[in-house]
């Protein structure tokens, strides 16, 4: 015990002296840490709240929830006997003030909302409940509205707002909504309306687009009970029925998925940090031989030289850990207030403390696994190097036979099953984290390999005639240059942030560009037959409308497959489950859609007059195993109607045009009840006149202005991509960090090199630009195989996870490569500085 108490004591004072080396492994863990433990945290904090106020969220102990139609009052007197009830009504409206005009997701509710939590306005607004607040006073009822809608239409508290044929009173700005989380993505502005001012305002309550929600306050509590007896008493019933924990089952399930992907782009900021706390060890241990050979000399085993330099990186390492847990802590409880009110979630600023401890452990073993090797060379160092002369602080590499000893080997595979477990706490996806591992491994794997193809190849290949290029190629494959470590290391970072910004770039691209030329200005919502043909009157006088185009849509629900009942939604794929949950949307048409090509069968002809037939998308086909020749039934407006396929069609869901799974032919369905749906294209630069009048004219008629939504999809996109930026921005630091640490490993063998080349006559200059040289070159590699690896991640991503057009950006990337070599040159100057400075009667004396 006391000669382990003595090996302690000396290594922690022989550290003294050397604690500024580990500054680039402090840093580099640090921010790993950071990254991991503040994703984490914050994420297990949204995922507590959620679990916490389930029924907050939701807005009662139950919710009832119907599509298109009202539900009968037998079962409003069921739901007013089992508690409290709010009913309220969602639809999709067009509010116009002061000139302007707003798309509102709009929500009709009574008295009694909200049962659970409150409405926070903002300053300015009436006092009273809300029930009060939007109730009718001298015939004017009011409104509340969103900030963004209120913006849009430059409205302020007390003036006219008008939504349909109704001028209302806005009498508050709305903050937050206690159940908003739960309406999920809208593309219109939320806002609340009294239930009795729908009918004066001209809106439909029931249409294809409306929602009827009843969320009830249980007397009992007993939520089980409560579903029970709704069942018993209503068995066939066309709505559904959900507790808190399934209405934010939807929420829980994005924040997992995105918590996950970017939880390993946290992983791969640790990842590189690993790799520049390896650098950082080997350069201390390679300056350190010396002294090495001499505890060897002096009896020292190896066991004792690990255990010393050991105990070293342990300790620094704890360091490390400890500065990121501080940083997760202050920067935790700063997001959580902000997210809170992105999200509309109450996220009281606290810490996680199981996410920090298990971000701590996995920065802490990932140092000790990324150390191992140099350590193990270390230990490998014999008492006869102090009897070579001219030694640098490039050491020997370990045979591979040696690293596959049990007690080499041991100690990585353990220490990379404790990480992966740990993953797994915080993760809780064993397939993604398995592949994220083995990805991570397959690039490491590629980017030594690559390494050590350039390095044969620029062996092979003649030297260049012109001397500086030759002295830098010649610095790259000497014995002991770190071009394999600066490769690896700076190869891991950058394709990390390659991968983003390419990424983000395709996403814009499609958005803004491909998307917006196509699309039309307006999309029309929900028209019945009368909203048709005012529609249609208006376009044929109005000159700056360039092309109106309607379709009709159908709901109906499928109830046979090829003569089978149809199956439930739990036993067919994801992708079309949606078809099988109550009704689902189709329509009818003599043409084949444009755009939409026939995969297989063929289309009827125009003036087609015979039995019913259908069209369906090919994943309709590939997932529920149909043929050509099978039959479709379903039950519109009560009456069952078969359909034989005759088609299946190729749908690409990014077209702006409207695409429907299911296509009947004419000549029966025509007469079912059906809505429209529609788009206008406005002549060039007259989108905003056509707004203003097609609002005047037409108030009760539901539209959405594209660009406005599109810029709302566009900014969920750079709002996410943006957080993964913030994330893997600390990969980017942990890389310029780790090449710092990378090109310091060689610095004593820069600088020998600077001695040689000056006692063979060169000058400062020569030197100086053969080191910048040999820093851009390799800046220059690492940037190409980050690049190329960075844009097969960014396609398999564009083509196969976000489903758009992958296409490469050169000047990006150009100006990318760029800042890369700038970065890589400036940071090997600034790192080798002392090099360059060295002096040959300073460094002959030493050898000598």
């Amino acid at each position: 015990m006391r000669r382990l108490q003595a090996w302690l004591r000396v290594s922690l004072i022989d550290l003294r002296g050397s604690a500024r080396r580990f500054v680039i492994l402090i840093a580099c863990l640090a921010l790993g840490v950071a990254a991991i433990g503040t994703v984490s945290a914050v994420r297990s904090s949204v995922e507590a709240a959620i679990e916490r106020d389930a029924g907050l969220i939701l807005g009662g102990d139950l919710e009832l929830r119907s599509q298109r139609s009202d539900v009968d009052d037998a079962v409003v007197a069921a739901l007013d006997a089992l508690g409290r009830v709010s009913r309220e009504v969602e639809i999709n409206s067009q509010a116009s003030a002061n000139g302007r005009s707003a798309f509102l997701a709009l929500r009709a509710v009574s008295d009694a909302y909200p049962l659970v939590g409150s409405v926070i306005l903002a300053a300015g607004a009436e006092d009273g409940s809300i029930g009060a607040l939007l109730a009718e006073r001298s015939g004017t009822f009011g409104v509340l509205l969103s900030q963004q809608a209120a913006l849009r239409l430059d409205a302020q508290v007390g003036e006219t707002v008008r939504i349909g044929a109704l001028d209302v009173e806005l009498r508050g700005i709305i903050e937050a909504l206690p159940d908003q989380a739960t309406a999920g993505f809208q593309l219109g502005a939320p806002a609340l309306i009294s239930a009795q001012a729908l009918a004066p305002a001209g809106l439909r309550e029931e249409g294809v687009l409306s929602q009827f929600r009843y969320k009830v306050l249980l007397a009992r509590g007993d939520f089980e009970a409560a579903r029970a007896a709704l069942d018993e008493a209503f068995p066939e019933r066309d709505w559904q029925i959900r507790s808190p924990r399934q209405a934010t089952a939807t929420i829980a399930r994005f924040i997992g998925v995105f918590g996950n992907f970017m939880l390993l782009v946290a992983l791969s900021s640790m990842v590189v940090g690993g790799l520049g706390a390896a650098n950082a060890v080997a350069a201390y241990v390679g300056e350190r031989q010396g002294a090495i050979a001499t505890m060897r000399s002096l009896g020292a085993k190896g066991g004792r030289v690990l255990f010393h330099f050991l105990v070293q990186i342990a300790l620094l390492s704890l360091i490390a850990v400890v500065i990121g847990l501080v940083i997760v802590a202050a920067a935790t409880l700063a997001l959580l207030p902000l997210l809170s009110g992105l999200i509309g979630i109450d996220l009281p600023p606290v810490l996680h403390v199981r996410s920090m401890l298990v971000a701590g452990a996995i920065g802490l073993v990932t140092a000790l696994i990324f150390s191992w090797v140099p350590l193990l060379q270390a230990r490998a160092i014999r008492p006869a190097l102090l009897f070579r002369a001219g030694s640098t602080s490039a050491m020997e590499g370990l045979d591979w036979r040696a690293l596959l000893m049990p007690g080499a080997v041991t100690p990585l595979l353990a220490g990379f099953a404790i990480v992966f477990g740990l993953t797994l706490l915080i993760a809780s996806d064993l397939r993604l984290v398995a592949i994220y591992f083995a990805g991570t491994l397959v690039a490491f794997a590629l980017l030594r390999l690559a390494a050590a193809l350039l390095r044969r190849f620029l062996i092979r290949v003649a030297a260049p005639r012109q001397r500086l290029l030759r002295q830098a190629v010649s610095a790259i494959i000497r014995p002991g240059a770190p071009t394999t470590t600066v490769l690896v290391s700076m190869g891991m970072g950058l394709s990390l942030l390659l991968l983003i910004v390419t990424t983000q770039s395709n996403i814009n691209n499609q958005i803004a560009t491909e998307v917006s030329a196509e699309a039309p200005d307006f999309v029309l919502l929900d028209m019945d037959r009368g909203e048709l043909a005012s529609l249609e009157a208006f376009i044929a006088g109005t000159s700056q409308v360039e092309t109106l185009t309607t379709i009709p849509m159908l709901r109906g629900i499928i109830t046979e497959l090829d003569g089978s009942p149809a199956p439930s939604s739990d036993d067919v794929p994801r992708e079309v489950a949606e078809l099988f949950r109550g009704d689902t949307a189709l329509t009818w048409s003599s043409e084949l859609p444009a755009g939409t090509p026939i995969d297989e069968g063929s289309w009827w002809p125009a003036d087609y007059a015979g039995e019913p037939q259908a069209s369906l998308s090919t994943d309709m086909r590939d997932a529920l195993d149909l043929e050509l020749g099978d039959t479709i039934t379903l039950s519109i407006a009560g009456r069952p109607l078969r359909l034989t396929i005759t088609s299946f069609r190729a749908i690409d869901w990014r077209s702006p045009d409207f695409n429907f799974r299911i296509i009947a032919s004419p000549g029966l369905i025509e007469s079912a009840p059906q809505s429209y749906f529609g788009t206008i294209k406005a002549v060039p630069d007259e989108a905003s006149a056509v707004e203003t009048r097609l609002i005047a004219a037409l108030p009760q008629l539901a539209f959405v202005p594209v660009g406005d939504a599109l810029a709302r999809v566009q900014s969920v996109f750079d709002g996410l991509i943006s957080a993964i930026a913030l994330v893997s921005g600390t990969a980017v630091i942990a890389g310029v960090l780790v090449l710092a640490g990378a090109l310091s490993v060689g610095r004593q063998q820069r600088e020998a090199d600077a001695v040689v080349m000056k006692v063979l006559g060169a000058r400062r200059a020569f030197v100086i630009l053969a080191f910048l040289i040999e820093y851009a070159l390799l800046g220059a590699i690492a940037a190409i195989l980050a690049g190329l690896i960075a844009l097969v991640g960014a396609w398999a991503a564009s083509t196969f996870l976000l489903e758009i057009d992958f296409a490469v950006q050169p000047l990006q990337l150009a100006l990318l490569a760029a800042g890369i070599i700038i970065v890589t040159t400036a940071t090997g100057a600034a790192t080798t500085w002392s090099a360059m400075s060295a002096r040959p009667a300073d460094r002959l004396r030493e050898d000598g």
